[in-house]
């Protein structure tokens, strides 16, 4: 039913793309100097929802000609919405992206060139250069990073100390495997989420080894033999039972509140710094980030990430007011302290600087760590391929096969490296 799913919201959006296209040149004209009307769009929860919205009502004040409508969804639910809107001819005016979605709605004309027309009114001067670069693909700014995020290991501080290990202090995989098994050998949650499903783990393990998901061509920057070694390192974990069981692992989905560290079941999971807070609400516990472990290189893998991008329909009909709204959520210092840490640390560095200055708690955190990591972040990789999304879910979904014993290593890396590469042609 997933499979059938995911087809269908591809599908979907490769069909609408001749009608895009055709509709891309009368567009882009605001209606004159009156009122204008706009849509926004965005992942996430009810608390992110709070504060977008706040956001958004001081835009209006300081902008009355543009009334802005929001909308909100979780992230699988957004993306199947955004395709059927973008299908029926009535994509949102601005829209977040994310990464691994750039180069599908990008590539295909469903996004406005930010480089172009009204989109050059959108400052990124005060942005780091490494981080504005991610929003191009093919030469054309699809987009802009709204904030910066780092992946990371997200875990319970308390358990680990009583393992006799301090993930702050940086760990190797050895070292990890070990802490993992004592703290789940104490007899509580289970040392760490099994991460053979995600992603981006699978990428930062291969950056530490100077390799990549995907090259600049859109094609497997990693081998068969890569990927058996990765899930073979996550099989250590797994089976010595230092990671979560295949069935927990299975629940587990982006949402902080259902992992199995938001749930208690773990003690610790990588995921991207930013939602420590929304994890710590979630465990009930006092949580902390730490740094990758790391192999025999050293290094951590970590590069600055856009969290979430913010981009302009290539068919609004209000680019002008569009591009408008991005600038201010990117730039304005009011904004900054209404989001917040949520989405990450904010892309204007000097609206970051003034933040920082004054945060305190897990925001305090956040900004400690990534100030202290900020020496050894690398460049981020090339945008990812169209079908990288469902790339994401194929791993995901091959390696609970593993994991639940109903397919071999060997197997499953043969057929997800068949479908892969048939996924990316």
């Amino acid at each position: 039913m997933r499979r059938t799913r995911e087809r269908r919201t591809l599908v979907a959006l490769a069909a609408v793309v001749p009608l895009l296209l055709t509709g891309v040149a009368a567009c882009g004209s605001d209606s004159g100097g009156g009122d204008v009307t706009i849509t926004f769009v965005w992942w996430g929860s009810d608390g992110r929802a709070t504060l977008t919205k706040k956001a958004v009502e001081l835009f209006q004040q300081k902008n009355p000609k543009i009334k802005v409508q929001t909308s909100f969804s979780a992230y699988a639910a957004y993306w199947e919405k955004l395709a059927t809107q973008t299908a029926g001819g009535r994509p949102p005016d601005v829209l977040n992206v994310d990464t691994r979605y750039l180069a599908e709605y990008g590539g295909r004309g469903v996004l406005a060139d930010l480089n172009e027309g009204a989109g050059k009114s959108i400052s990124l001067a005060d942005v780091n250069p490494e981080l504005a670069a991610t929003g191009v693909y093919q030469g054309k700014r699809y987009a802009v990073p709204w904030a910066q995020n780092t992946p990371a290991m997200l875990y319970d501080p308390a358990a680990f100390t009583a393992a006799g290990a301090d993930p702050a202090k940086g760990l190797t995989w050895d070292q990890y495997a070990e802490a993992t098994q004592k703290v789940s050998a104490a007899g509580g949650a289970r040392g760490t989420t099994d991460f053979g499903i995600l992603d981006t783990t699978l990428e930062i393990w291969l950056r530490q080894q100077d390799k990549q998901f995907y090259t600049p061509e859109g094609k497997l920057g990693f081998t068969a033999d890569d990927l058996r070694r990765y899930w073979q390192l996550a099989g250590r974990f797994r089976e010595s039972k230092g990671a979560s069981a295949a069935d927990v692992t299975a629940s587990y989905n982006t949402s902080p509140e259902q992992s199995p560290l938001g749930k208690k079941l773990t003690s610790s999971e990588f995921a991207y710094d930013n939602l420590l807070p929304a994890y710590q609400k979630a465990n009930g516990k006092p949580l902390n980030v730490a740094p990758y472990p790391t192999g025999g290189g050293g290094s951590t893998g970590q590069y600055r990430r856009p969290s979430m991008f913010l981009s302009v329909s290539a068919r609004s009909r209000q680019q002008e007011a569009a591009a408008k709204l991005v600038d201010f959520l990117v730039n304005d210092p009011e904004v900054g302290k209404i989001v917040g840490t949520d989405r990450g640390l904010a892309p204007n560095l000097k609206v970051r600087a003034q933040l920082a200055s004054s945060a305190k708690g897990a925001d305090k955190t956040l900004y400690d760590y990534e100030a202290a990591l900020e020496p050894k972040l690398g460049a981020a990789p090339p945008v990812p391929p169209k079908g990288a999304g469902a790339i994401q879910k194929l791993l995901q979904r091959t390696y609970e096969e593993v994991a639940f014993g109903r397919m071999s290593v060997d197997d499953a890396v043969n057929r997800f490296m068949s479908e892969a590469e048939k996924g990316l042609q």
